[in-house]
């Protein structure tokens, strides 16, 4: 397998079944790296949001909104763009056929694999 598949099966095995479908604490685990930072624009500020911390704000939103959660998650991941062992991605998240986030994962290969190291978004209304 190359690196953009490898790339692509942790992001649909961590990221897309991970947080958004399954809400997996072990999928979470096997690929965003332990110092993964998701950057959250708040204002003129910018919060740094772990994965525990990113999976437990998933999981309450599920809890509060249940209804959300049974529409059909889908998704495009139409760049990938590799140099040595580094990466990024454009993710293009949607439920129910609405437009959610477009997100853009910074990956590193280490020795166990490729893992999601950093996070930006856009939220779309």
């Amino acid at each position: 397998m190359g690196d953009r598949e490898d790339i692509r099966r942790v992001i649909e095995e961590a990221y897309i079944e991970g947080i958004h479908r399954d809400q997996d604490d072990a999928k979470v685990r096997r690929g965003f790296h332990p110092e993964f930072r998701m950057l959250v624009r708040q204002g003129t500020e910018v919060a740094k949001v772990d994965p525990g911390t990113f999976l437990a704000k998933v999981k309450a939103r599920r809890v509060s909104d249940p209804g959300s959660f049974e529409k059909e998650l889908t998704y495009d991941i139409p760049l990938i763009d590799v140099e040595g062992d580094a990466a990024v991605a454009r993710i293009e998240l949607f439920r129910g056929g609405v437009h959610l986030y477009t997100d853009y994962q910074l990956l590193y290969r280490f020795g166990d694999g490729w893992k999601i190291v950093s996070k930006t978004f856009h939220a779309h209304a």
